[in-house]
C-alpha cells in the first residue's frame, strides 16, 4: 500500500532520513517537516502487513524549489518529476519496495522525464545500482556542496 504522507508520519520518517546520512543530506526536523509540505508529492508505503517501510518526496518542474540539482533538471526538461529523497528503511531494503515505489509513481503521475541523483562522492553503490537496475541513464554530473553526484533520468517512453 501507498498513500500521501501526513503529519503523524514525520518522525518516523525523519528517524529513517537521519539514519541514511550521507546518502542523502541531514536535516533538522523542522527543515524536514518543510520540505514535507513544500515538495509536489509525498508519499508513504506499506508491506503487505502494513508495517511502514519506505517514503519519497518529489518535485514537478512547477515548484519553487533552490536545489542547485533541482534546478539543473528543471533547466533541462518540461515535464518531470524529481526525486529528492526516497528512503527504504535498512530492515526492508533489497526486497522490490524501492521498485513498487517507482512503478507506483509512474504509473500515477506519468512524467516524461522521472529524475534524481545519486552520491558519487561520497559513494552510494546501493542506490546507483538500484537506479541503473531500474533503467536510469546518466545525463551528467556536477559537485554540489562538496559532493559529486551523478544526474539520472528515467523515460518510460
Amino acid at each position: 500500500m501507498i498513500r500521501a504522507l501526513t503529519a503523524t508520519d514525520l518522525k518516523l520518517i525523519y528517524e529513517w532520513n537521519e539514519s541514511s546520512v550521507p546518502n542523502v543530506n541531514s536535516l533538522t526536523f523542522e527543515q524536514f517537516r518543510l520540505q514535507s509540505i513544500n515538495c509536489t508529492y509525498s508519499y508513504i508505503q506499506y508491506s503487505s502487513d502494513y508495517n511502514p517501510v519506505g517514503f519519497i518526496f518529489l518535485y514537478d518542474e512547477k515548484t519553487e524549489y533552490d536545489s542547485l540539482n533541482y534546478l539543473y533538471f528543471k533547466n533541462r526538461y518540461q515535464n518531470f518529476l524529481y526525486i529528492d529523497r526516497i528512503i527504504i528503511a535498512k530492515e526492508h531494503q533489497k526486497k522490490g519496495y524501492g521498485q513498487q515505489l517507482y512503478d507506483f509513481i509512474i504509473d500515477t503521475h506519468k512524467p516524461d522525464i522521472f529524475c534524481c541523483e545519486v552520491n558519487i562522492t561520497p559513494q552510494n553503490r546501493q542506490s546507483l545500482r538500484f537506479h541503473q537496475k531500474y533503467g536510469f541513464k546518466e545525463i551528467g554530473q556536477q559537485t554540489v556542496y562538496n559532493k559529486v553526484v551523478s544526474l539520472l533520468t528515467y523515460s518510460k517512453k
